[in-house]
């Protein structure tokens, strides 16, 4: 399980966010393919059809990876000095 996570997050660092429409797309593109051949109102349609919220936030999957890290290293840590 975790090392899914782990691939997930390794994946992402190959990936940047669209300011236009928040997707996710491949730091080789030199555009959005979501979104950069839409004018604004075919893009707000996108937007609303895919229950897309550009201004969400989306950083509580990464904190709960951090969380999770910090609590493997405390029981490990925590096994270590038991010994």
């Amino acid at each position: 399980m975790f090392g899914g996570r782990l691939f997930l997050l390794l994946q992402d660092l190959n990936r940047k966010r669209c300011d236009r429409c928040s997707l996710h797309y491949e730091k080789h593109n030199d555009k959005c393919p979501h979104c950069s051949d839409m004018n604004d109102f075919e893009l707000k349609v996108f937007l609303e059809e895919g229950g897309i919220d550009p201004n969400a936030k989306s950083g509580i999957g990464q904190f709960l990876i951090f969380a999770a890290i910090i609590i493997l290293f405390i029981f490990l840590l925590s096994k270590i000095l038991k010994t």
